[in-house]
């Protein structure tokens, strides 16, 4: 009788568990690579245009999310660059803290390190799947570094950094472990493809799923059906592009809609720094590797059918490393507790559950690589810390001219681009010394600088800003000199 009573029990259990499990969201984050803030134009609307060659690109697919959700206006990336901004989105920690200090290129040994806890593994303590699709770019080639398959994904199709040569026909995507050579097709069609077919033929369909599909769309160097690219008169490619890519989202969006899973899924859309290109970033100051805004505010769209009010616009902070702290809250999941999180639940902005998100904490940022070294953003004000004296304004932000490390005669221009000795060297001692301070709800472009009118303020802000920078580089560590 009692193993009766006990199978009994099994069955019910099990049956629940699978209940509850159906209940918990799906998830699906996507992020483009340096798509600047004003290159949607569901974003070009809400902007004022100073360029006087603004973008072309239409994007009605993802501007769809924007319209069946929430669509931030003040949302920030976790850096100006690739690799730190990721690391930031996957497990709610500031990039500085986890010492992953520029972009990774091969042969260093700066990585994401399997410590750290992402939110792929957060969600797999709530029988979640998970897989990988796109670009990783939180590891060295040629140094064994974790991979997605390391870091809490059942599935990879990725590649270390960007598609090469191009978009098109790319040679360096990787499947869980093995390299798949030379395919055939643009990066963001196949990524979604991937993904789409993951959905199909893989998943458990009894028990939720977090996918990542991470483009490559548009970085450098881009490429784009003739179609798409010669409706454009300037910057073809880059704009086809970005549209290109935003047909495989309406790809993606078509299947889980005519499948049943859009109306139980969170969809969140977003670029992981500004954009190089003139307008790209209107009307913001600065572009991508500059901690102005323009290299740091970010388009980040929700959509979650039934939940998420549809159209609404919110012009609250966010940052991405609220994103994990958020999806933890909306599937009642646990947060890391044994480490610092910098991020906040902001659960109750995507669900309108009240009119203001008051932040405990403000937003920090270091890169050591260009001026403003440091960027801190309290309520509406941001500080910039420059470690040179700053010039006048610039038109144009040239990131090689304006690097802090330069080639030496004879060197190549590329010499002091990757991460090295002398840059770790650097970062232990360099620290900010000179201000610049920002009103950037009434001054979005950053062209008056109040610091004089607001000495209580300046003081206070450089106080946080000299002491997250020290906090964050300390527990970030050196790659090179280990104790």
């Amino acid at each position: 009788m009692k193993k009766i009573v006990c199978g009994f029990l099994v069955v019910v259990l099990g049956w629940f568990s699978s209940i509850q499990a159906q209940k918990r969201p799906n998830i699906i984050l996507m992020m483009a690579d340096d798509l600047g803030y004003n290159d949607l134009s569901s974003y070009r609307e809400l902007n004022e245009q100073r360029s006087k060659t603004p973008p072309t690109s239409q994007t009605p697919y993802i501007d769809n999310l924007a319209k069946n959700g929430l669509q931030f206006t003040n949302f920030y990336s976790g850096a100006a660059v690739c690799s730190p901004s990721r690391a930031a989105l996957l497990t709610g920690r500031n990039a500085t803290r986890l010492g992953i200090y520029n972009f990774i290129p091969k042969d260093v040994p700066m990585h994401l390190k399997d410590k750290e806890i992402t939110i792929a593994e957060m969600l797999k303590g709530k029988n979640y799947q998970t897989a990988h699709f796109g670009k990783w770019h939180l590891a060295s080639e040629n140094k064994g570094h974790p991979e997605p398959l390391d870091q809490g994904f059942d599935e990879a199709f990725w590649t270390y950094s960007n598609a090469k040569p191009t978009h098109k026909n790319p040679v360096n995507f990787i499947k869980n472990r093995i390299p798949l050579g030379k395919l055939e097709g643009y990066s963001s069609h196949l990524v979604v493809d991937e993904a789409i077919h993951w959905i199909k033929k893989t998943k458990d369909k009894n028990t939720p799923f977090y996918m990542n599909i991470w483009f490559h769309e548009p970085h450098l160097k881009v490429a784009a059906p003739d179609s798409l690219s010669v409706k454009h008169i300037y910057n073809k490619d880059y704009y086809g592009c970005i549209e290109n890519m935003d047909y495989a989202v309406g790809k993606l969006m078509k299947y889980l809609k005519d499948n049943g899973l859009e109306e139980n899924t969170i969809i969140i859309f977003t670029s992981d720094n500004g954009s190089k290109f003139d307008g790209s970033n209107d009307p913001l100051r600065g572009k991508k590797t500059f901690q102005y805004e323009g290299g740091v505010r970010v388009p980040f769209i929700v959509q979650w059918k039934g939940k998420i009010s549809t159209g609404k616009i919110s012009s609250e902070i966010g940052h991405f490393t609220d994103v994990l702290p958020t999806l933890a809250n909306l599937t009642n999941t646990r947060v890391p507790k044994d480490r610092s999180i910098d991020g906040e639940n902001i659960s109750n902005v995507f669900l309108s559950k009240s009119k203001e998100n008051q932040r405990k904490e403000p937003l920090f940022f270091y890169r050591y690589f260009h001026d403003p070294i440091c960027m801190v953003r309290l309520d509406d004000l941001v500080l910039l810390g420059y470690y040179k004296k700053p010039k006048e304004r610039l038109a144009n932000y040239d990131e090689k001219e304006e690097a802090l490390f330069k080639p030496k005669k004879g060197d190549t221009k590329n010499s002091q681009w990757a991460f090295q000795k002398k840059h770790m060297e650097a970062i232990k001692t360099q620290e900010p010394l000179y201000f610049e301070m920002y009103n950037v709800k009434k001054d979005v472009g950053q062209h008056k600088n109040i610091l004089f009118e607001h000495p209580r303020l300046f003081k206070k802000m450089k106080k946080i800003m000299l002491k997250k920078r020290l906090e964050m580089i300390t527990e970030g560590g050196n790659w090179y000199f280990k104790k």
